[in-house]
């Protein structure tokens, strides 16, 4: 009796014991499950998630390069996981820290707006007919020549209109082929900047496969050299500089590619690129006149006239003779002429940035 007596008093205790520290156990658990159950403030990061959802649906490769694009959408889809896992204050904290800084680079990388009031003169080649006027802000002149008799002697013939990058029209250059603008101004040409964007497609691989030339190379002129390499001469006040993009067969024979070069007297640098890309840089390390302020004194030419503008050859055969009498042989082989077609050429007074010259690209392939 007395052991049974023992046993239930234990047993007694033990359920005092027990209902006495359940309510602490259940208390203490109940504080564990507050704690971890305890959700974080989301709000901001679900506004910025929101906005950067919708600033990536409305982005477009006119606007953004694809891999901005793509970048963009894997911090979004990465942030929108992540909330599906009960993330803590911190981890909350953290994703809108990368997701804003993932927009402010999305929106570094879109393309610039294209200068308009700075394209000095543009010829997109549409229109057939002998006297081409730029659509730029100078409504220059250009008139459709046959390279020199001289040279050529009846085997020749003016720039002919053939398919241009999208389908519209472009013009081929064979045999001394050729336009000038004559009715240019200097003064409007020649700024603290200059770029030059072209289309061209080339239909031989040779060194001074002229695109476009002012006095040669006592001003500027921009050519294929050998090696399908870009080439840039300008003469500075400095000194002559002669560059190009140190990439061998940058351009490919019978295909179509856009080229640009970035002459600027501010910075001292003068760039290349192909295909929207930046191939290379120049500074005055490399090329000393880039130290130069402005360009070299006015050219006066031996003929006593004002050369043209001249877009696909190197100057008129009068200029030629007058001032090469010395070392020039005239003759099929020497003449520098553009071989090939050459589509949507700008001129414009200012440095184009590297979003720009994308921008050019995607716009006109």
């Amino acid at each position: 009796m007395y052991s049974i007596m023992k046993k239930y008093f234990k047993l007694v205790a033990f359920c005092l014991a027990v209902t006495l520290v359940a309510p602490l156990m259940t208390s203490c658990s109940d504080d564990d499950d507050d704690k971890e159950v305890v959700k974080a403030d989301t709000a901001a990061l679900n506004e910025e998630l929101t906005a950067c959802t919708a600033l990536l649906e409305a982005a477009t490769t006119t606007d953004y390069p694809q891999t901005a694009i793509d970048a963009f959408r894997q911090i979004i889809t990465a942030v929108k996981t992540g909330l599906e896992k009960n993330p803590s204050q911190t981890e909350v904290d953290n994703m809108l820290t990368q997701l804003q800084e993932a927009k402010a680079t999305f929106l570094a990388s879109a393309y610039d707006a294209l200068p308009t009031d700075k394209m000095v003169c543009a010829w997109d080649f549409e229109k057939e007919g002998d006297n081409l006027v730029s659509n730029g802000v100078k409504p220059w002149t250009a008139v459709l020549k046959a390279g020199p008799a001289e040279i050529f002697g009846t085997d020749t013939q003016k720039p002919l209109f053939v398919e241009g990058v999208k389908g519209g029209k472009a013009l081929s250059f064979d045999k001394g082929a050729h336009l000038e603008i004559s009715d240019y101004t200097k003064g409007d040409l020649l700024k603290d900047e200059l770029s030059l964007s072209v289309w061209v497609k080339p239909t031989k691989t040779v060194a001074g496969n002229y695109i476009i030339s002012l006095n040669y190379w006592n001003t500027f002129k921009f050519n294929l050299q050998d090696e399908n390499k870009p080439f840039f001469t300008v003469a500075t006040e400095q000194g002559i500089i002669d560059a190009d993009n140190e990439m061998p067969q940058s351009v490919k024979e019978n295909e179509w590619a856009h080229l640009v070069v970035v002459m600027s007297y501010k910075s001292h640098t003068l760039k290349f690129y192909v295909n929207g890309e930046l191939t290379k840089t120049w500074d005055e390390t490399g090329k000393p006149a880039l130290a130069s302020n402005t360009w070299a004194a006015d050219y006066v030419s031996p003929t006593g006239k004002t050369l043209p503008l001249i877009i696909g050859a190197s100057t008129t055969y009068e200029e030629a003779m007058a001032a090469w009498s010395d070392w020039f042989k005239p003759s099929v082989d020497a003449w520098d002429y553009f071989h090939g077609s050459m589509d949507q050429l700008k001129l414009f007074t200012v440095a184009l940035t590297d979003g720009q010259v994308n921008k050019l690209f995607n716009d006109e392939r």
